[in-house]
C-alpha cells in the first residue's frame, strides 16, 4: 500500500468491501514499514473499518481517531475528515456520539467524499431510528454530494442503504432497482463482501414481496460471500425468510445453529441488548409464537422489551410480540396492534398440520409381499407441528458500507387489512390484498408455492375468524378460498444439481431396500436437503394465484352455478376451531363442529383401525369397537352436523388439514355415495367442475407394474383386456424415466406397485418401480399430468399438510400438474383382493361412469379416495 496505487488498496470502502479480513491484514502489513503520514492514516483507516467489520468496536473507534491525529499532524484535511466522518459513522451505529458526535460532523463536511459519508450515516442514524423517509432523504443528499471516479467505492453501498430505506418506506419498486445496482457495482468492483451484502438485502426485499423462495436463495448465496463475522446476521435473516413462509422448524433449527448469539437472548433484563442479540431473541420469540407457545413468547418478549430503552426500534418490536401473543391466546378481543412507522404484517400460517394418526405408517407393519406398502427406507413417518403464528416482524441488516444496523419493521397492505378486520369490518379488506397483473411468476415447485404468502394466510385467518364470529357463511368462505388458491407449478425443474440429488435419493432409496444399513442411515439428511435444495435460482420465483382477481366472483356464487345437484363442504379450522361450510341449491351455511381435538383422535383411531385390519389380512370382518365404530363416531363428528342440509346428494370437499388422509368411503353416511375431494372450492373449478368428468373415450393409456408385489404385474395385464392398445409397461421397462416418458399427457395412466409416504418428507411420497421409487417431487418434471390417474399401492393419495395446511404428496403433485383425477388409496391395500375390484373399476370408467361413481362402487370400501373433479 504505496501512494499512487490505483488498485483500490488505497481505498478502505473498496479493501473493506472485498474482504475483512484480507484489509486488516493488508493494512497490518503497511504500518509495520516504513510509511508517508498519510499513507499511515489511511492505514490506521483500513484497520479500523476492518475492525469493525470484524466486530471490535472499541479498537475501531480507537484506530480511527488515530488516523484523523495522524493527517491532521500531517496537514492531510482531506484524510483527517474522511477518518472524522468514518467514526462518527461507528458513533452513529452504535447509538452514542453526544457532544463528539456533533464536533464530528462540524469538522467532516470541509470534503465532499468526507460530507458524502458524512449524509450516508446520517441516513443510517434515520433508518435504525425508523425514520425511513428521511433516511431515504439522507442517501440522496449522499448521492449528490459524490464526487464521480473519486467516490465511486462509497457508491454501492449508499445504494444498497437506500434500497433497504425505500424498501421500509414502502417503494418497492425503487428499492429493487437500488439494490441491484448494488449488486451489479460490487460485482463489477471485486467487492465480494459488499455483494453479499447486497444479496442479503436483496432476500428481505424478496421476503417483503413475498418471495421466499427468491429470499433463500438470495440468503444462501450471501452465506458464501460474507465474512464469518457477519453470518449470524445473515441467517437471522434466512430464519425470518422461513418463517415468513411458514416454516417455523426449520428457522427454529436455523437459529439454534447460533449457538452463544441465540442463547444470550434468553439473558436479558437488566443491562442493553446487542444488535445481533437483540434479532436473534425476537426471532426466537417469533418461532415460539408459531408453534403457539404464547405464553412463553409473552415472557421472552417481556424480557426483551427491558433490555432496551423505552423509546427505540426494538422495545416496539417487543411490544408487537407481547400484543400477538397475548391476542392470539384470547381470540375474541379486538384491540388493535401497536402502530409503527411502516407497519406490516409477516405472520405465519393461518392452518397447523396433521393429527398424530392420518397419513403415518402404524407403529408395526406386517412386512410382506401381500401389502402394496413396503418397510420404510429412511425417514420415518411422523406428524407435522400445529402452528398458528401471531407476530408481523421483517428482519434485515443494512451496511454503511458495511456495519451492521439491523431494522426489523412490518410492512404493507397486510397490516392495513388486519386493521381493518379488528375494527370489524371482514369483508372489505380482501380486495386490498389482489396483486398487480404479473407481479409475480410461477415456481417450478409445489412446496414452494404452498410456503409462499404466509402473511397473507395469517391475514386471511383473522378474516374467516371475524367472518365466523359474525356468522357470515359467505365471507368466511371467500377468506378461506383466498388462503388457498390454485397455483400451477410454472413447469418442469430443469436445474442440474437439484435433479442429480433427486435421483441420488432414489439410488439410496433402491440400495435401502436391498437391506445396506449405510443407505439407510444417509436417507434422512439427504430428505432434509433435497427439500431445501429446491430454493434455488432457477426455480426461486413466488407464484402468482396467492390471491384472485378483482372481478372474480365471490366463490359460493361461483360454485353454485357450478355444482350440478351435488353439495360442496369445505371443512375449516381457524385458530384451533373447527367449522363446516356448506354451499348447497345457491345457500352457503356455517356449520360448528365438535372440539378440534375430538376430531383429531377420533379420525385418527378410524384410520389406525382401519390399517390394522387390512395388515392383518382381517378384511372380511370389523368387530364392534374397531373399523365400524371408529367409522361411526368420525361420522358423526363430521358428516353428522352438516348431513341434514347436504341429504343425499353426490359431495365435494375441501378437507382441512386434520382430515386430508381420511378415508372417507369407510363412512356410513358416505358408503356408496360420490365424494369427489379437493384443495379447495377453487381448485375444484379450476379443474373444470361438474364439466369435467371424462369422456367415454379414455385416449390414451399407460399401465405400469413395479417389480413387486406379486399381483401388480397380474393387475396389468388383466387391466390390458379393458384397454385395448394401451402401452404395458413391466418388468425391465418399468423404469421411472419411461413411466414418466409415458405417463406425460396421458388420458389414463395406471400404476401398481409398492407405495411408501412419510408425514415428515410428503413429496417423498412414492411407488416403486422396477429401478427405484418414482416420488412426488418427479410429477413435477412431466410438462402436464395424466388426466386421470390411478395409484394401485398403499399409502400415496394420503395428502400430506404443509405448515400452511395446504396439501403435499403424490396426488396434490399429479392434481397441481394438470391432472384432473386421481384415484388412490390412504391404507394399506391388500394385493390379494385389490386386483379384482380394480378390474371392476375400469369397466365402469371406461364405459363412462364418473370416477367418483366407480370409486364409490368399486374402492371406497378398501380405502380410496377420488381426488379431484371426479
Amino acid at each position: 500500500m504505496t501512494p499512487g496505487r490505483t488498485d483500490g488498496t488505497l481505498d478502505p470502502i473498496t479493501l473493506v468491501a472485498r474482504d475483512p479480513d484480507l484489509a486488516r491484514r493488508r493494512a497490518e502489513q503497511v504500518l509495520g514499514d516504513d510509511c508517508t503520514p498519510t499513507t499511515r492514516s489511511i492505514a490506521l483507516r483500513t484497520l479500523g473499518a476492518a475492525r469493525r467489520e470484524l466486530g471490535d468496536p472499541a479498537g475501531a473507534e480507537r484506530l480511527l481517531r488515530q488516523s484523523a491525529a495522524v493527517a491532521a499532524r500531517a496537514g492531510d484535511p482531506e484524510h483527517a475528515a474522511q477518518a472524522r466522518a468514518s467514526r462518527l459513522g461507528l458513533l452513529a451505529l452504535r447509538g452514542s456520539g453526544g457532544y463528539a458526535a456533533r464536533t464530528l460532523a462540524r469538522l467532516s463536511a470541509d470534503t465532499a467524499s468526507a460530507r458524502a459519508m458524512l449524509l450516508t450515516h446520517h441516513g443510517l442514524a434515520a433508518a435504525q431510528h425508523g425514520r425511513f423517509d428521511t433516511a431515504v432523504a439522507g442517501f440522496d443528499a449522499a448521492l449528490d454530494a459524490l464526487d464521480g471516479d473519486t467516490d465511486r467505492s462509497l457508491l454501492p453501498g449508499v445504494l444498497s442503504n437506500r434500497g433497504l430505506a425505500l424498501m421500509y418506506a414502502g417503494s418497492l419498486a425503487e428499492s429493487a432497482a437500488d439494490l441491484e445496482g448494488a449488486l451489479s457495482r460490487a460485482s463489477d468492483s471485486g467487492q465480494t463482501a459488499l455483494r453479499g451484502v447486497a444479496l442479503q438485502n436483496l432476500g428481505c426485499l424478496a421476503v417483503r414481496t413475498g418471495d421466499p423462495a427468491r429470499a433463500v436463495a438470495c440468503f444462501g448465496e450471501a452465506e458464501r460471500l460474507v465474512p464469518a463475522q457477519r453470518l449470524p446476521l445473515v441467517r437471522m435473516d434466512h430464519a425470518d425468510a422461513l418463517l415468513a413462509a411458514g416454516m417455523h422448524r426449520e428457522a427454529a433449527r436455523m437459529l439454534g445453529g447460533l449457538g452463544e448469539l441465540g442463547a444470550a437472548s434468553g439473558r436479558y433484563g437488566g443491562g442493553r441488548a446487542t444488535t445481533e442479540a437483540a434479532t436473534a431473541g425476537l426471532l426466537q420469540a417469533k418461532v415460539l409464537l408459531a408453534r403457539g407457545d404464547t405464553r412463553a413468547a409473552r415472557g421472552l418478549a417481556r424480557r426483551l422489551r427491558r433490555g432496551f430503552s423505552d423509546d427505540s426500534l426494538w422495545a416496539e418490536l417487543a411490544r408487537l410480540i407481547e400484543w400477538s401473543a397475548r391476542h392470539s391466546a384470547v381470540p375474541a378481543q379486538r384491540s388493535a396492534p401497536p402502530r409503527f412507522t411502516r407497519p406490516s404484517t409477516r405472520r405465519g400460517p393461518a392452518n397447523g398440520g396433521a393429527g398424530p394418526g392420518p397419513g403415518a405408517a402404524p407403529p408395526n407393519p406386517r412386512r410382506d409381499d401381500t401389502h402394496r406398502c413396503p418397510p420404510p427406507a429412511g425417514a420415518g413417518s411422523g406428524c407435522a407441528d400445529t402452528a398458528e403464528a401471531a407476530t408481523a416482524l421483517a428482519h434485515c441488516v443494512h451496511s454503511a458500507p458495511l456495519g451492521p444496523v439491523s431494522a426489523m419493521l412490518p410492512s404493507g397492505p397486510e397490516a392495513a387489512a388486519l386493521r381493518v378486520i379488528a375494527a370489524g369490518d371482514h369483508r372489505s379488506p380482501r380486495g386490498r390484498l389482489v396483486d398487480p397483473p404479473g407481479g409475480h411468476r410461477p415456481a417450478r415447485h409445489l412446496e414452494l408455492i404452498v410456503h409462499a404468502r404466509a402473511h397473507r394466510r395469517e391475514v386471511a385467518a383473522a378474516g374467516a375468524r371475524a367472518a365466523l364470529r359474525a356468522g357470515d357463511a359467505p365471507a368466511a368462505l371467500d377468506w378461506t378460498e383466498f388462503a388457498s388458491a390454485p397455483a400451477l407449478p410454472a413447469g418442469p425443474c430443469r436445474n442440474g444439481p437439484w435433479l442429480d440429488l433427486l435421483d441420488r435419493c432414489r439410488a439410496l432409496h433402491a440400495r435401502a431396500h436391498r437391506g445396506d444399513a449405510a443407505a439407510r442411515r444417509e436417507l434422512p439428511a439427504l430428505a432434509e436437503t433435497l427439500s431445501t435444495a429446491q430454493w434455488h435460482a432457477d426455480c426461486m420465483t413466488a407464484e402468482s394465484g396467492g390471491a384472485p382477481s378483482r372481478h372474480e366472483p365471490p366463490a359460493a356464487a361461483a360454485l353454485s352455478r357450478n355444482l350440478a345437484g351435488r353439495a360442496f363442504v369445505r371443512y375449516v379450522r381457524v385458530h384451533g376451531t373447527d367449522t363446516a361450510i356448506t354451499v348447497v341449491d345457491g345457500r352457503t351455511r356455517l356449520h360448528p363442529l365438535p372440539s378440534a381435538p375430538a376430531v383429531e383422535d377420533a379420525v385418527a383411531k378410524l384410520s389406525y383401525a382401519a390399517r390394522t385390519r387390512v395388515l392383518s389380512g382381517d378384511e372380511e370382518t370389523s368387530a364392534p369397537d374397531g373399523v365400524a365404530a371408529a367409522a361411526r363416531r368420525v361420522d358423526r363428528l363430521l358428516i353428522g352436523p352438516v348431513s341434514e342440509t347436504v341429504g343425499d346428494r353426490p359431495l365435494v370437499i375441501a378437507p382441512s388439514p386434520p382430515v386430508q388422509a381420511l378415508p372417507w368411503g369407510l363412512l356410513p353416511s358416505l358408503r356408496g355415495r360420490e365424494v369427489s375431494v379437493a384443495p379447495s372450492g377453487r381448485a375444484w373449478l379450476a379443474g373444470g367442475g361438474a364439466d369435467a368428468d371424462p369422456p367415454t373415450g379414455p385416449g390414451r393409456v399407460v399401465l405400469a407394474a413395479g417389480g413387486a408385489p406379486q399381483g401388480a404385474a397380474g393387475e396389468v395385464g388383466a387391466l390390458a383386456s379393458v384397454y385395448p392398445g394401451a402401452a404395458v409397461l413391466r418388468g425391465a421397462e418399468a423404469r421411472v424415466e419411461q413411466v414418466l416418458r409415458a405417463a406425460a399427457g396421458a388420458g389414463v395412466a395406471h400404476l401398481a406397485a409398492h407405495g411408501s409416504a412419510s408425514a415428515q418428507t410428503p413429496m417423498l411420497a412414492a411407488v416403486r418401480m422396477e429401478d427405484g421409487p418414482l416420488f412426488a417431487y418427479d410429477i413435477e418434471r412431466l410438462s402436464r399430468a395424466p388426466r386421470v390417474t390411478v395409484l394401485s399401492s398403499c399409502w400415496v393419495g394420503g395428502a400430506m399438510p404443509a405448515s400452511s395446511g395446504a396439501p403435499l404428496g403424490m396426488a396434490a403433485s399429479l392434481l397441481a400438474m394438470g391432472g384432473r383425477v386421481v384415484v388412490a388409496g390412504v391404507l394399506p391395500v391388500s394385493d390379494r383382493t385389490v386386483g379384482s375390484a380394480m378390474l371392476g373399476f375400469h369397466r365402469a370408467l371406461r364405459a363412462g361412469t364418473a370416477p367418483a361413481r366407480a370409486v364409490a362402487d368399486h374402492l371406497a370400501g378398501a380405502g380410496f379416495v377420488c381426488y379431484g373433479t371426479g
